[in-house]
């Protein structure tokens, strides 16, 4: 895995939503051009406030990703957030969207296959790794797993586990 979905992590309450379209098939169907529209608004508003490398996003699965160390780019969204009342708003655009899903749920295999990948997180060390939720995500925002990111020992964990689950992972 890249260091690109690690952001989603921190921008999980960011993220896409519906169009009316979208919202006569399922209302939990993001609008994946809706959500790239917001982010290349953030990332301009970023680049015009002080973060000239900052990247657009790009679409991976139902996420938002961006290019970069996930770190330092969640420190330079947080900062904008907290600093430019341009960017928050935008940022407050994008939480208002809702929350990305993907179109179908989880197979029952593959609800176990999740669970069996949280286990192996935890045998291998990282403790506190919770089971999937019912839509199939895993709910590390607001945890100390949030905040750690891709370290190595997190890292390891899921190069042991991969061979259990190999589609990407999302978080909640």
């Amino acid at each position: 895995m890249t260091s690109r979905p690690l952001l989603a992590l921190v921008l999980v309450a960011l993220l896409a939503g519906c169009s009316p379209a979208a919202e006569q098939q399922d209302p939990s169907v993001i609008n994946t051009q809706q959500a790239l529209d917001v982010g290349r608004r953030i990332s301009q508003c970023a680049r015009d406030h002080g973060y000239p490398d900052m990247a657009d996003p790009v679409m991976e699965g139902d996420r938002l990703a961006w290019p970069g160390d996930g770190r330092d780019v969640k420190e330079q969204l947080r900062t904008l957030s907290e600093q430019v009342p341009e960017c928050k708003a935008i940022m407050d655009e994008m939480a208002a969207l809702g929350t990305p899903r993907s179109a179908e749920p989880p197979s029952a295999a593959d609800m176990e296959k999740l669970k069996a990948f949280a286990r192996c997180m935890r045998e291998h060390g990282i403790d506190g790794f919770p089971d999937p939720k019912a839509d199939g995500t895993f709910p590390l925002v607001g945890t100390p797993l949030e905040n750690e990111g891709k370290s190595e020992r997190v890292l390891t964990a899921m190069d042991a586990c991969k061979s259990i689950y190999d589609k990407k992972i999302a978080v909640s």
